[in-house]
């Protein structure tokens, strides 16, 4: 069986879940489906305080050398202070998260604006969820001259034509393929940009594993293709 990297989990308490999804439910499920790595964050950043779940993150990530860590910013909570960028980088993160839709702040907005500048001097890749339509195409102009990888994250059917058009734009634009739930939709992107576009993500363990192993399997990528959707690009992306 090919290598699998997933670039898409969290583990921690999700209030509007009613749900409390613990590091070992993540690694179970990772074992179930010879899952080798996963990127993942407490959810204490991205619902409570950045600075708390990095620090969760980093305990997880030290105490399982299967779960990769990826740190969370909130830019609502970011008054200018230049400092974390660099730090994250030092601290062994490998990727930085944004969740505009859960936190409330909108893609065009100064404070992110702002912490994207400061970001880039740090070379780290940054992936972003994905709501409105218009959102992705805000996000052209903002993260235009980003220097490093950018992950569209929460990427659904209805968003295909908005990403497959960024993805053209920008060599260094990414897909998490966690939502795209249709084999024609994978087929869709690879056509459009290249398998290299694309990366293996699942949202476990609030979301199956087995959905997107499916659905990709269904898909007509070739075995070449499918091995870098699984593992190869992330860890060209994410520097492995």
């Amino acid at each position: 069986m090919d290598e699998i990297i997933d670039i898409n989990t969290l583990f921690g308490p999700l209030p509007a879940a009613s749900t409390d999804r613990a590091v070992d439910s993540l690694l179970a499920m990772m074992d179930k489906h010879h899952v080798t790595a996963a990127c993942t964050l407490s959810t204490l950043g991205l619902l409570l305080d950045p600075t708390v779940g990095n620090t969760a993150t980093r305990a997880a990530c030290t105490e399982h050398n299967a779960l990769i860590p990826v740190a969370t910013l909130n830019p609502v909570m970011y008054f200018g202070d230049n400092t974390p960028a660099q730090k994250l980088k030092d601290d062994g993160f490998k990727l930085v998260r944004f969740f505009p839709l859960i936190q409330s702040w909108p893609p065009n907005f100064g404070p992110f604006k702002e912490l994207v500048s400061t970001l880039a001097t740090s070379a780290l890749p940054i992936m972003i969820n994905i709501g409105s339509l218009g959102d992705i195409t805000t996000l052209e102009s903002i993260l235009d001259s980003y220097p490093s990888p950018v992950i569209l994250s929460t990427v659904n059917a209805s968003h295909l034509a908005e990403t497959v058009s960024a993805l053209r734009n920008h060599s260094n634009w990414h897909v998490d393929i966690s939502h795209l739930l249709s084999p024609g939709a994978i087929q869709l992107i690879a056509d459009g940009v290249g398998a290299e576009r694309m990366l293996f993500g699942s949202g476990a363990p609030s979301r199956p594993i087995a959905s997107i192993v499916n659905t990709l399997k269904l898909s007509n990528l070739t075995s070449e293709q499918s091995a870098l959707v699984l593992s190869g690009n992330a860890r060209r992306v994410i520097n492995l």
